[in-house]
This record gives structure tokens, sequence and C-alpha cells, in this order.
């Protein structure tokens, strides 16, 4: 038996690793855990604080989004 991490999209499968076999094979399908996405991740974080005021919301906002990239293009990291 072989097991491979794969994202469904809602509509197919995508292998994040390399298939070990070929051929026609009998599959079991388990769902482990949902992915959840930074903008998801952003809303449940300020649902939580609703006493801030916009300013304050628009300065989360603006360091979440610093972060998101905060990598892109960085060889030390």
């Amino acid at each position: 038996m072989y097991a491979i991490k794969a994202i469904y999209d809602g509509n197919s499968f995508n292998p994040e690793e390399p298939i070990p076999v070929k051929g026609k094979y009998e599959v079991v399908i388990t769902f482990t855990n949902p992915i959840i996405t930074k903008s998801t991740k952003r809303k449940r974080m300020l649902r939580y604080f609703g006493s801030w005021d916009e300013e304050d919301v628009k300065t989360i906002n603006e360091i979440v989004e610093e972060r998101i990239h905060f990598s892109t293009g960085r060889d030390e990291i």
C-alpha cells in the first residue's frame, strides 16, 4: 500500500508528490483537514477584535500583507 499527499480543490485531486505506481489501482480517499487560506485566517482574527476602529483594522491588514510576502525573493530564508 502506498500513501501520498494531495490537495482536493473541489473538483479534482492534485498530488503534492510523485505517484509511485503505474496502471490501475483501487484507492481509498481520506479527507483529513480543510485548507485555511490566509484571507480566512485574517477574517477570523479580525472577528475577535470588533472593538477596534477602522484605522486599527487598516493597520493590522497592512502588517499582515507585509508578512505574507516577507520571504518572497529572499535567498537567506
